[in-house]
């Protein structure tokens, strides 16, 4: 006969031949199981042997068949206490020849978890027996065996939740408690068998006797994995590690605390026809256990807070829209986090973290100043004006100033100050006075549902930002220097040097006053502008006078003096007051018509010499202003008093 051993772990082990047995076919022989159990190891060892036949049929049920053994549990007193299953074997497989399996025995170790008087049973199960149900085929002796009692706790179970570990246990009634609680974790099933082999971490050993909960806090490390643990009692002298109840964990629980990271960039594009945000992460993540979250700040975010969480999407996506309400302003920053099942997410933001830059969302038609001007004063005081169309009463208007041009952005450009919006005006007294100075206007403010102002730092040039520079300095007026002297007289008496730019009044002038214009020298040419209303003129070519009646509509002269390349412009203005006659009395006009017409008819000669008189006089004014000029020029004074307006 050969033999072959079979070494097996509780319930479920590998079968391995011992031994087999070559004998004559025949109907009597059939199978066996026995039982013994050793005391100091509480081990179990049942053999069992094959029937012992050539019956080739025979053999093939027993390699196809599948074979259970079972026990029949008493008491002392002989009382059935219940049936216990041991396991489920095939012995002889198609491995086996048919002598090999004839007469072949097997041997199966095992640690009970009960005692009492036992009874052991093979059972085969095969479709050609018993229609498939199983059939005893062999029975032990009635053994006793005699188990220690139990030393752990029961009903272990574990759960993991928000970076914890939750470890829950029963404890049995009647133990003593001069113990303290070991807990245990590792990376596979504890057994009896292979305890003392088992890489094991001890998570605690000085939980009190007593405790029924741990829990096991993984914020201080980072934890991403399936684990098992042990809880067993730890005695003055021993340590229960057979693990015959349930103070092992069957499966795994899965702890992770390690937040999934993304990578890649963010970006955000308002739509203002649409009214919406298009948020564009460039790819997605294939992970069934990941989703994707959008959040959006009001302020530059350093850390997510989770109450700014707009959208959920499947991690797959790659973009999402965000429709902005009606009647909103903002500025936005959007940042997107994985998420894993267990909770897992990164709220601390780095540089590298997917962060759009800042992007205006407005569904509201007037955001910003327009109309801004600027304005010098005498005193060097700039006033700079807009017109405010925003309907903002609490909106605030920052000002600014530009040395190096039109301001298009803040960059290296000076902060004069901040004013109510509705003001529409902000005064500035430049200490650096500037030929060329730009101005802007930035508001800042709160708008629609937002609840905190924010500082809008887009510019308009010719909106809210100048497009023209404004001169803060004095303006400089150069000298103009020519190579003749002017200046004016008339037969009232005034008189005046004439300059570029100068301005002056001649005073009231009557019927027959004249006004001279003259220079040192001939010059090209002498003009008045308007001088009897707007677009009529006078002048002289190639003279050194210009003279003419004070009777002129226009009251005024737009004068310019012309040499070559040389030329002053000035404006001379008067008050022509004309003269009225006054009417008498009807009867005295008609007196006096009878008179006129008696004189007429009596004195002809009388009325042509009145005529002759006032030509001469006429005559002789002209010669006497004539030798007036002449006396002028010949004289040459260069200086007079001006008299100006």
């Amino acid at each position: 006969m050969r033999c072959a051993v079979l070494f097996t772990s509780i319930l479920l082990l590998s079968i391995v031949p011992l031994s087999t047995n070559v004998a004559a076919d025949g109907p009597g022989e059939d199978y066996g199981i026995t039982a013994s159990f050793d005391n100091s190891t509480e081990m179990i060892t049942l053999n069992i042997t094959m029937p012992v036949t050539n019956n080739a049929t025979k053999l093939d049920v027993i390699k196809d068949a599948n074979f259970t053994i079972r026990a029949d549990r008493y008491d002392g007193d002989g009382q059935y206490m219940g049936d216990v299953p041991i396991g489920t074997y095939q012995f002889c497989t198609q491995e086996f020849s048919n002598s090999e399996c004839s007469g072949a025995y097997f041997e199966i170790e095992y640690y009970p978890t009960l005692s009492g008087q036992m009874q052991y049973r093979l059972l085969i199960n095969h479709p050609t027996i018993q229609q498939g149900a199983p059939t005893i085929m062999a029975f032990s002796d009635l053994i006793s065996q005699n188990v220690s009692s139990v030393l752990a706790v029961e009903n272990l179970s574990a759960s993991y939740s928000d970076g914890v570990t939750d470890l829950t246990w029963d404890y049995p009634t009647g133990l003593d408690m001069n113990h303290s609680i070991m807990i245990y974790s590792h990376d596979s099933p504890a057994t009896r068998e292979n305890w003392n082999e088992m890489p094991k971490t001890i998570v605690s050993s000085s939980v009190p006797a007593g405790t029924t909960s741990y829990h096991i806090n993984h914020s201080s490390s980072s934890v991403e994995r399936d684990i098992y643990y042990s809880v067993t009692l730890l005695y003055p002298t021993s340590e229960d590690t057979r693990f015959l109840g349930s103070n092992t964990l069957t499966s795994p629980v899965w702890e992770d605390n390690v937040a999934p990271l993304f990578i890649g960039e963010l970006s955000a594009v308002f739509d203002s026809e649409t009214g919406k945000t298009t948020i564009d992460w460039e790819e997605g993540v294939q992970d069934d256990d990941l989703t994707i979250n959008i959040y959006r700040s009001s302020i530059e975010p350093g850390t997510i807070a989770s109450n700014t969480l707009v959208a959920t999407v499947d991690a797959a996506q790659s973009s999402y829209e965000i429709e902005v309400p009606f009647g909103e302003h903002r500025q936005s920053w959007y940042a997107i986090t994985l998420k894993d099942s267990q909770g897992n997410e990164i709220m601390e933001l780095t540089e590298s973290s997917p962060v759009s830059d800042p992007v205006i969302e407005s569904t509201i038609s007037t955001t910003t100043v327009s109309g801004i001007d600027t304005e010098r004063y005498a005193d060097g005081t700039v006033a700079i004006s807009w017109n405010d169309n925003t309907n903002n009463p609490t909106a605030l208007a920052k000002v600014w100033r530009s040395i190096s041009g039109p301001i298009d952005s803040l960059d290296d450009v000076e902060e004069l100050g901040i004013t109510n919006l509705s003001s529409e005006q902000f005064l500035h007294n430049p200490l650096n006075a500037q030929d060329e100075a730009w101005y802007a206007v930035t508001i800042v403010a709160a708008w629609g549902s937002e609840q905190n102002p924010w500082h809008d730092e887009r510019l308009f040039t010719g909106v809210n930002s100048l497009s023209q520079p404004l001169r803060e300095t004095d303006e400089e007026v150069e000298e103009v220097v020519v190579s003749f002297t002017s200046s004016v007289m008339t037969t009232t008496g005034q008189r005046a040097n004439l300059s570029d730019g100068s301005m002056v009044s001649l005073g009231a002038m009557n019927e027959g006053d004249m006004i001279i214009i003259s220079t040192s020298s001939t010059v090209t040419n002498i003009s008045c502008q308007d001088i009897n209303g707007e677009g009529t003129s006078i002048n002289s070519q190639s003279d050194w006078a210009l003279s003419f009646s004070a009777n002129q509509s226009g009251e005024k002269c737009l004068g310019l003096i012309v040499n070559g390349d040389e030329e002053i412009g000035f404006i001379l203005t008067w008050n022509y007051i004309e003269t009225i006659v006054e009417d008498d009395d009807d009867d005295d006009e008609r007196a006096g018509e009878e008179r006129d017409d008696k004189d007429e008819r009596d004195s002809p000669k009388s009325r042509d010499g009145d005529g002759m008189e006032t030509v001469a006089t006429v005559i002789l004014t002209i010669v006497i202003l004539a030798l007036i000029v002449y006396l002028l020029v010949m004289m040459r004074t260069p200086e007079y008093s001006e008299e100006e307006e």
